[in-house]
């Protein structure tokens, strides 16, 4: 028989068979959890709906589509790249609930305006400012998931908040889709329909910032002020790394983990699409089959978050992340060889792509929240997220050159070897360290300080 969850200590609360830190309360606790579904329409609905903009509001040529499209992601990236180690050392000095109400503030403000673009010059400009909202949302949403659960609880709060976040992405696809459909067939025109529907979305931004003031906890983990500056950032963010070599590993797998998120969203819905035209389905047929294959992607990725969540309290994290690290890996590679992916073989490599990709994103975001110091949690979080930011760079550039120049299926292929070269990096480490199986609470260097930027 399975033993119960042992009784929390005096101070912290439970939700179920989640127990989160010391000095979280159950408004703070409930709060991160609306969070974690609403944030992913702020960080995800301009994705969705970019083509309806450009067509429906602004007017961009079809042949300039893909230019603007291109320029506009490269942009947002570049401000992450710049900003999101700088914002997330911020919160190690001002606390996380300030940095992350404010970054959905001036999303909801970017999101706004986008509704009103009536050029391309406007539509750079008022990304430009949705992308600095969004950096510092992006940047609050890992610190706090480091934040929030007790170390005997990290992975099953991962779990939930990937399966909140999942329902979030549904939500946004469903805004995105049904609002402006619902508007048009109320009389107003394509560009009327799409910008009230970003301006509903601007809204949920404003709201959200208000209930992040009122509802999560303040001030830092250790309840003091790290003095800590970009360079600082960075430095420490090194620094760790090389004191600590699965802190590399975590690096590396936030580079390859948000690549993939990319990869998912750009190629290989462009490839399958593709692939159906080759053999002979007419557009609309391409983009239903295609349609299932990224369903089935979703949907093993959503459904698989709690297990997932489950065995990272249960198993040695590093261990955890290396297995994640290897089966996306196959998945990835198994997919992107498929001549003919809608068949059996390509509807398995869909769905082992699926529980790889949320296996790193979750996997990584336990083993880094263990092994990061309480007192620079924020510097160490925002060099894995700048790594992040890279890799979507990395990806989409060298992605976009195999596509074009070598086959169809490169960007699939070379995601797929990324991760099975991080994944054998984290064998190695892992079989130097004895090949721990079991999950460890007393290695967890989540509550020691490091000691920098006070």
């Amino acid at each position: 028989m399975s033993q119960p969850p042992p009784p929390a200590p005096a101070g912290n609360f439970r939700l179920g068979p989640i127990q989160f830190a010391q000095g979280i309360t159950g408004l703070n606790a409930y709060t991160y959890l609306y969070v974690s579904l609403i944030v992913m329409p702020i960080v995800s609905f301009l994705s969705f709906t970019q083509p309806y903009v450009l067509n429906e509001i602004v007017g961009i040529p079809l042949e300039e589509q893909g230019r603007v499209t291109g320029f506009l992601v490269t942009m947002q990236e570049i401000v992450a790249l710049c900003l999101i180690g700088f914002v997330s050392g911020l919160s190690d000095r001002f606390g996380r609930r300030p940095i992350y109400a404010m970054g959905a503030f001036i999303a909801g403000i970017g999101f706004g305006l986008y509704g009103f673009a009536t050029s391309e010059q406007d539509l750079y400009m008022y990304r430009f400012i949705y992308a600095l909202g969004v950096t510092a949302v992006g940047a609050m949403i890992a610190v706090t998931a480091a934040d929030y659960p007790a170390e005997r609880s990290r992975g099953k709060l991962s779990g939930a908040t990937g399966l909140l976040n999942g329902l979030g992405v549904g939500l946004a696809i469903l805004l995105g889709s049904a609002v402006p459909a619902m508007l048009k067939e109320r009389g107003f025109d394509g560009a009327e329909a799409g910008r009230y529907t970003l301006l509903g979305v601007a809204a949920i931004c404003i709201v959200t910032a208000i209930v992040m003031q009122l509802g999560l906890k303040g001030g830092t983990p250790t309840g003091k002020r790290s003095k800590v500056g970009l360079m600082k950032t960075l430095q420490i963010g090194l620094q760790q790394g090389r004191l600590n070599p699965r802190l590399i590993i975590c690096y590396a797998g936030s580079g390859v983990g948000r690549a993939d998120l990319t990869l998912v969203v750009t190629f290989v819905s462009l490839w399958l699409q593709q692939l159906g035209r080759d053999e002979g389905m007419s557009g609309t047929e391409a983009l239903k089959s295609a349609g299932i294959m990224l369903a089935l992607i979703q949907g093993s990725s959503l459904l698989s978050a709690p297990l997932i969540g489950i065995a990272i309290d249960r198993f040695h994290r590093l261990a955890c992340v290396m297995v994640a690290l290897l089966a996306a890996g196959v998945g990835y590679t198994l997919l992107g060889m498929q001549v003919h992916p809608f068949a059996p073989l390509g509807y398995l490599a869909c769905a082992m792509v699926g529980i790889g990709q949320m296996s790193v994103i979750l996997t990584v975001t336990g083993l880094l929240g263990q092994e990061t110091p309480i007192d620079v949690r924020g510097s160490v979080i925002g060099f894995a997220g700048l790594c992040g930011a890279a890799g979507i760079l990395f990806t989409s550039f060298a992605g976009g050159y195999l596509f074009d120049h070598w086959m169809i299926s490169g960007p699939i292929i070379l995601t797929g070897v990324a991760n099975l070269l991080i994944g054998i990096g984290a064998f190695v480490i892992w079989n130097r360290d004895g090949r721990p199986v079991r999950f460890d609470p007393a290695e967890a260097k989540s509550l020691e300080p490091a000691g920098f930027g006070h």
